[in-house]
């Protein structure tokens, strides 16, 4: 039995529209940086930096990619100003220069979706929560815990695409939800 085609999906890594005030953890980016971002492999680099600065070559290994690969992929994250070059250690002429990235949680302007070909789309969910302010806290923080769980993780496959969005409601008849005014 054949595999379907692979068809190329963007991928986007964790992005959360809502005001700077709400949640600092995340960095706002450029149009041009979550570009960027758009490759698994490269969200994968970002939390394997986060940790500890790193080397390319030591990046690769922890992820089992090739180091001219990964190498690729951080000089063009290096050049966007996601990473940043924290130290240069020379040792017998052999020069090793450290990585760090600059946030693993991103903020976009701009949602961009995802165009996924029928045959390829997995899974689609959606549902309400009544949820007080503090709940909403909790659910984000263990949402984003399980998503930076998985791009953390050196696996391999195809690229799947993963959009959370997460909004207050406002019902069509304003008497079904007393908070809400018309």
């Amino acid at each position: 039995m054949t595999n379907p085609p692979e068809y190329p999906v963007p991928s986007v890594p964790t992005v959360s529209p809502t005001p700077p005030d709400r949640f600092p953890e995340a960095l706002q980016i450029t149009p041009e940086q979550g570009k960027l971002l758009e490759s698994a492999l490269r969200i994968k680099i970002m939390h394997t930096l986060s940790a500890e600065p790193l080397t390319s070559k030591q990046v690769a290994g922890k992820l089992g990619k090739t180091p001219g690969n990964v190498h690729y992929h951080m000089m063009k994250l290096l050049e966007g100003g996601l990473l940043e070059l924290v130290r240069t250690d020379t040792s017998g002429g052999i020069v090793q220069k450290f990585y760090r990235s600059v946030a693993t949680q991103f903020r976009s302007e701009q949602l961009t979706g995802f165009h996924f070909a029928p045959e390829h789309k997995v899974e689609h969910f959606t549902t309400r929560l009544m949820l007080a302010p503090e709940e909403l806290a909790d659910f984000r923080r263990e949402m984003l815990e399980l998503i930076v769980s998985w791009e953390s993780k050196a696996t391999d496959g195809a690229e799947y695409g993963l959009e959370l969005v997460i909004g207050r409601l406002f019902p069509a008849d304003p008497s079904i939800d007393p908070e809400v005014s018309p």
